[in-house]
């Protein structure tokens, strides 16, 4: 007799989403859904309006993801006018970007991914002292130096370019609003270098970032918690726990394939993070093309095949018989993709990740570690950005107004590719699509009957009794989903903790 448990809400996360899981007799899952409840409608809101609309109206899918929003819909305009930025716009679009990344990885392996840990499944675990006094909320004042000394800093540094946070103002097409003075960026250095030294003493236990950097493979994080201070520290915790807890048995499901859309303009040909797809194990370029949605299994008309999103369209059928998810199935050639911390290094090829994989696989341990990983890796790069920054130059275009024109706007969300597409005819927008990180990876079954990535992640995994929901929410909660962006909330809806039912 298999059983079916529903997640619902599925919380600490971002939005509403809920996860079914069909248990078999010996507690392994041998089905999963993701349930995402609410209606995308932003997109049918920018028809009709004003190019510039849209920037602006894209940032209030998520107060949580607005950067990368207003980021994607200024690359989406300007796209449509074969238009670049200057320099020092890209500078500091880059630097927005990279400082908010950094706050979302801080705060969901901190607040949101963390507190699993804390769980009375692993009372008996020899190191759970510690963990309770580093990531209990409720007691964590390790927490609260983070909240102080870390993730409101660099808050301070999105408002200072941005004006605000969240919807933060800078990103227009043509450049940033913002013109910053010699005082305002030697401020916003101080402060990167301050965050730089607290993640040193109080996240890395004494050993600098520049240590970790040199870090290259698993045998040198293995030769790293030969040190004590790193083994005490909260990464080394993590290095050590995680596997003594069997994180890395968990969400081995997932497909080997990795989408990014590139981080990071070092120069007009050079990325940070590399833009490009692997497919087990093999690189290739980008091909923006590839990316489709197809409406299956999700309430919406049903397409004759997957659409391009330049040709996308957003129809809502509340009660369509089949459908469960309001997120459409996001693919890349078809194939269902990864994205995200892992995906992005995977992709970049980066030495530490890739070998973290080659060893482990792909599941919540290395996805969580990549992590935390991009944190220490994007940090002393936006110190050097913000001193490249050239008050002499231009931060911003005059930018031309368009009649006509279609444009793709790439970024790299903290949680993920996210892409912007906008059809401008007559000087307003004919339609505009946004596919998230979230709409990848929280997909659901598509027409050839591919579950999205954290679907099959959940598929086989082993729960210690079959009403243990602590295992699903590990998996889950290692992609840090997003739901707010993906999906955007109409009406209300009924909500329950925990259902069981027999079939």
């Amino acid at each position: 007799m298999s059983h079916t448990h529903v997640i619902d809400p599925l919380n600490r996360i971002e939005g509403d989403l809920a996860i079914e899981l069909t248990v078999d007799d010996n507690n392994k899952i041998e089905d999963a859904k993701c349930l995402g409840f609410v209606y995308r409608g932003l997109e049918n809101i920018f028809i009709g309006r004003k190019p510039f609309d849209a920037m602006r109206l894209s940032q209030r899918a998520c107060g949580v993801c607005p950067v990368s929003h207003g980021t994607a819909g200024a690359y989406a305009i300007e796209a449509a006018a074969g238009f670049k930025a200057p320099r020092n716009a890209q500078l500091i679009r880059d630097i927005v970007l990279g400082a908010n990344t950094i706050v979302s990885h801080a705060t969901h392996f901190y607040f949101m991914w963390g507190p699993d840990l804390v769980n009375q499944a692993y009372k008996d675990y020899e190191l759970y002292p510690e963990i309770v006094k580093r990531f209990d909320p409720l007691q964590s004042p390790h927490l609260k130096a983070i909240l102080k000394e870390a993730r409101i800093p660099l808050h301070s540094v999105v408002a200072t370019f941005g004006g605000k946070f969240p919807h933060p103002m800078h990103a227009v097409p043509g450049g940033v609003t913002c013109f910053p003075k010699q005082i305002e960026i030697n401020k916003v250095i101080s402060i990167l270098s301050e965050v730089k030294e607290f993640i040193e003493k109080e996240i890395l236990n004494g050993v600098t970032v520049e240590d970790w950097l040199r870090v290259k493979s698993v045998n040198d994080v293995l030769g790293l918690m030969n040190d004590e201070r790193f083994r005490d520290s909260d990464v080394g915790l993590f290095v050590k726990a995680g596997q003594d807890l069997g994180l890395h048995e968990m969400g081995e499901g997932s497909p080997q394939n990795f989408l990014a859309y590139g981080f990071g303009h070092e120069s007009d040909d050079s990325w940070l993070f590399k833009p490009g797809y692997v497919e087990n194990g093999i690189y290739s370029e980008l091909d923006i093309d590839k990316v489709t949605e197809g409406t299956s299994y999700s309430y919406y008309e049903n397409e004759e095949q997957p659409r391009n999103p330049k040709e996308g369209v957003t129809k809502p059928i509340p009660h369509k018989d089949g459908a469960y998810s309001w997120l459409k199935a996001a693919r890349y050639g078809g194939k269902v993709v990864e994205v995200g911390p892992l995906a992005r290094q995977i992709v970049n090829e980066d030495p530490l990740i890739t070998d973290l994989v080659n060893t482990f696989g792909v599941n919540t341990f290395t996805r969580t570690l990549a992590r935390l990983h991009e944190c220490l890796l994007i940090l002393p790069k936006l110190i050097a950005w913000v001193d490249e920054i050239d008050i002499t130059k231009p931060f911003y275009s005059e930018f031309p107004e368009i009649t006509d024109g279609q444009g793709v706007g790439l970024a790299e969300a903290p949680r993920g590719a996210l892409g912007h597409w906008v059809n401008i005819e007559n000087s307003v927008i004919k339609s505009y699509q946004i596919i998230t990180p979230t709409t990848f990876n929280c997909a659901p079954l598509d027409s050839d009957g591919q579950k999205g990535a954290v679907e099959q992640a959940l598929i086989g995994v082993q729960l210690k009794d079959k009403e243990s929901i602590l295992e699903a929410g590990h998996i889950v909660r290692s992609f840090d989903p997003c739901i707010s962006c993906s999906i955007h909330a109409v009406g209300s809806k009924k909500k329950h903790i925990f259902i069981e039912h027999s079939h």
